[in-house]
């Protein structure tokens, strides 16, 4: 299920496991959006061909918007495109404003 996202969150991104397993949530409610980001944890790479696209956007193109995101805010974003996509549209229309 997300074994493998709680795993690097909590090694190489030091967090508690319980706080993991929040983060990792949102992505294990969709199989497509967890499948890749269980890939890009493999790789560190965003796919090219066949890439997941929602409301228009790869995780590719998010992190291009949003350098200062890992994969796995990059794709928790993707869950918030098919989710909620016009509160996400409205906050890459921002420019990512953070507070």
């Amino acid at each position: 299920m997300t074994e493998k996202i709680v795993a690097y969150l909590v090694g190489e991104r030091k967090q508690k496991p319980e706080a993991a397993e929040k983060i990792a949530l949102p992505v294990s409610r969709h199989d497509d959006i967890r499948r890749e980001l269980e890939a890009w944890i493999d790789t560190r790479a965003f796919p090219k061909a066949g890439a997941l696209t929602i409301e228009g956007y790869t995780a590719e193109a998010i992190f291009k918007l949003a350098p200062f995101m890992d994969g796995v805010g990059v794709y928790n974003f993707l869950v918030t495109l098919r989710e909620r996509p016009d509160n996400a549209k409205a906050i890459i229309a921002s420019g990512f404003a953070r507070k």
